[in-house]
Parts: C-alpha cells; sequence; structure tokens
C-alpha cells in the first residue's frame, strides 16, 4: 500500500477528510446531495490508492481508516431519498444499489478481519437471501410456488446484542472525545500520554469505534431493505397493471384523465347515505316508500383512531419530561435561597449567607416562641378528665 494520506489532495480549499465529514452529516437531511459527494471523494480515493487487497487492518493508517465505510454511507443515503407517488421503479433501483454497496462495505470488513464470526455468518446469510431473491426474480411467475420464501424475521436475540453493543460502543466514543478534549486543553504533545493514550492511538481507537458502530448498523440495514424489497416490488407491480389498465382505457398514463377510476371508492361526501325502502301494503295492495339517512360516521371504527407516530409521541414526552426537569431545577434553585432554619442552613452548607442567616433567627425567635406559648401536652384536653386514683 502507497503511504499516501487522503489530506494530499489539493484540488480543493477543503482536505478530503473535511469533505468526507461533511457529506456524511448530510445523509438523512439531504441525501441526494450527500450521494454526490460521496460519489467525488469515492474517485479521489481510489485516485490516492488508499487501500489495496492484500493488507491487513495494521497496515491501513489512522487517517484512512474513517474512509473504509464510504460504501456504507451512500447505501444509506440511498435509502433515505424519498419516494413518491408512481416512483416505486426508483425505489426498488436505490435499494438494490444499496445492497450492492453493503455488501461491499462488509466484503472488505471481513478480508481486514474485522467482522466478528457471529456477523461473519449473518453477513453471509444475508448475500444467500439476496443471491436467492436475484434467482427468484428471474424466474417465471408459474414457477413462484415452488420458491424458498423470503426475508425471514430477524433474530431478536440478535437485535438486542446488537442494540446493546451499539450503546456500549456509543459510551466509548464519547470517553474517547473528552479525552481527546482534555488533550487539547492541556497543550500535551502528540507523542506524550494521557490515561494511557498517545495522540496517534487515541484518534485510531477513536476510529475503530466508530467503524464497529458502522458495521453494526450496516447489518441491521441491510436486513430491513430485504425485507422492504418484496412489498416495493408488489408496488411497482401494480403500478404496471395500472398503467396497463390506463393504457387500455385510453387515459393518459401519468394519471391526469378526467375519467374516475371505477375501481376507486369515490372520495366522502361528509353526508350520510340516503336509502329508500320499499314495501307493500298488506290490505291495498299499495308501494310505500320510506326513505332513511344513514349517519355518515357509521361505518367509522368505534375505537379510537391514532392521531400520530410513535416517534411524534415519543418527541412529544421528551420534550415534556425536559420541560418537568427545568421546573424541578428552578423550584429547588429557588427553594434553596428561601429563609429556613439555621441547622437547615447549616446542612446545605449556606451559613455564610446573611441574609438567609438574619432570615434564620428570625424564623428560630419565632419557633422559640411558639414553643413557650405552647408547652408539650397543653393541647391534650383530656389529660385532667377521669378519676386520678386509677
Amino acid at each position: 500500500m502507497m503511504d499516501v494520506s487522503p489530506d494530499d489532495d489539493g484540488s480543493s480549499d477543503q482536505t478530503v477528510t473535511e469533505r468526507y465529514f461533511a457529506a456524511i452529516s448530510l445523509v438523512e437531511s439531504s441525501p441526494d446531495q450527500c450521494i454526490s459527494l460521496l460519489d467525488a471523494i469515492q474517485k479521489d480515493i481510489d485516485a490516492l490508492s488508499l487501500f489495496s487487497k492484500n493488507e491487513t487492518m495494521e497496515d491501513i493508517s489512522t487517517k484512512s481508516i474513517p474512509f473504509l465505510a464510504v460504501e456504507h454511507f451512500m447505501a444509506t443515503a440511498l435509502v433515505n431519498l424519498p419516494a413518491g407517488p408512481g416512483a416505486m421503479k426508483k425505489r426498488k433501483s436505490n435499494i438494490l444499489q444499496s445492497l450492492t454497496l453493503w455488501g461491499q462495505f462488509l466484503e472488505r470488513l471481513e478480508v481486514l478481519e474485522v467482522l466478528t464470526k457471529e456477523e461473519t455468518t449473518e453477513y453471509h446469510d444475508l448475500l444467500d437471501e439476496q443471491q436467492q431473491h436475484f434467482r427468484n426474480d428471474g424466474d417465471d411467475d408459474n414457477d413462484r410456488s415452488n420458491q424458498v420464501p423470503l426475508s425471514a424475521p430477524p433474530n431478536r436475540d440478535i437485535k438486542i446484542a446488537r442494540f446493546k453493543a451499539r450503546q456500549q460502543r456509543q459510551k466509548e466514543i464519547e470517553q474517547l472525545k473528552a479525552l481527546r478534549e482534555r488533550r487539547n486543553r492541556c497543550g500535551i504533545a502528540e507523542e506524550d500520554e494521557m490515561d494511557g493514550y498517545d495522540q496517534d492511538s487515541l484518534d485510531r481507537s477513536l476510529a475503530m469505534a466508530e467503524l464497529f458502530i458502522h458495521k453494526g448498523d450496516a447489518l441491521e440495514n441491510w436486513s430491513q431493505s430485504m425485507r422492504e424489497l418484496p412489498m416495493i416490488e408488489m408496488m411497482v407491480k401494480m403500478e404496471a397493471d395500472r398503467q396497463n389498465m390506463d393504457r387500455h382505457a385510453g387515459n393518459p398514463l401519468d394519471g391526469s384523465s378526467n375519467h374516475p377510476d371505477p375501481r376507486r371508492p369515490p372520495p366522502p361526501s361528509g353526508k350520510g347515505l340516503q336509502v329508500t325502502h320499499i314495501t307493500k301494503d298488506s290490505t291495498t295492495g299499495q308501494l310505500q316508500f320510506q326513505r332513511d339517512e344513514i349517519r355518515s360516521k357509521v361505518f367509522r371504527p368505534g375505537w379510537s383512531q391514532p392521531t400520530m407516530t410513535l416517534e411524534e409521541l415519543g418527541e412529544r414526552e421528551y420534550q415534556q419530561a425536559m420541560e418537568r426537569e427545568e421546573r424541578q431545577k428552578q423550584a429547588e434553585a429557588n427553594k434553596k435561597n428561601e429563609p429556613r432554619r439555621y441547622e437547615d442552613l447549616v446542612r446545605d452548607g449556606m451559613e455564610d449567607n446573611a441574609e438567609l442567616v438574619e432570615a434564620s433567627a428570625k424564623l428560630d425567635r419565632e419557633w422559640d416562641d411558639w414553643k413557650d406559648a405552647n408547652p408539650r401536652g397543653s393541647g391534650n384536653k383530656m389529660a385532667n378528665r377521669g378519676d386520678k386514683n386509677f
């Protein structure tokens, strides 16, 4: 491997590393922009020859470790791209491309011996499932009954273990970042150690911890995308069937026809349904007409429908909890400055506050006066009643 730093590229004012971290920050907010930036960064990485097939993890420099996850972030950005109505083909293409990128990312980590035994097994199971799906996708529809079902439910124990491992790695990353900030504040030289780390070993441990999180996320997202793929394919087929029906009916393919779709129920008008009952009088033989109006809400569910998603509910409860915590802190701060007895001031370490000491002295005097006016047992009105001889 060539000993080339990713920051050696002088094509722009920003280094490749700065462009990389700026790009991955847009994975969720602006995935289309993130993809274009990561694609350009991938070309720069190939031009710099940062990685080779016959190297080990020890051969990769610390500054190059974050670039191992370029394919993972590109796949995540592809999955995050919005898919509007009638764009299921594009959604399917994005998912298939993301599966290929996650496969390349995990394949490289397997060669570098970064994956654990369980992660390697899960990676190969997902790879086999993906290849089986591609084979089934090329089969004829008449042979679908003999195909192996895809997208089995994920192992719950694996998901729990991955979640706990991610939490542990996240805590480790926070500790390493705090240690790096301490080194910067203290102005410690790069070769000097603090808490068992010099600058290079600290940066490398931090990069490896983040890489471990990325590989877990890649396995989880790959599994979720494989479960989503059959539903997307079904929607693609439904869109194709609808376009064929519109074509045979002479309607434009863009859905701009003025004729309503007979398969779809008319939109609700908000009015009740009118029903006419026709009966025959048994005596006169005349027909009788009776028109009834059914309430518009009679066919609605009898239970309350959800008004928000679980994510929105969690966000609202989180905000309410933060507000309660803030009010509690404010109340405790206000109570701390309220006058109270001197022994309470000593307990809280506020005996040096002259204003509170003076106020506490007044409270103590009032308390002593009350005790003098109300001696112990004075409230017992039954004490002097009854026979004293018993």
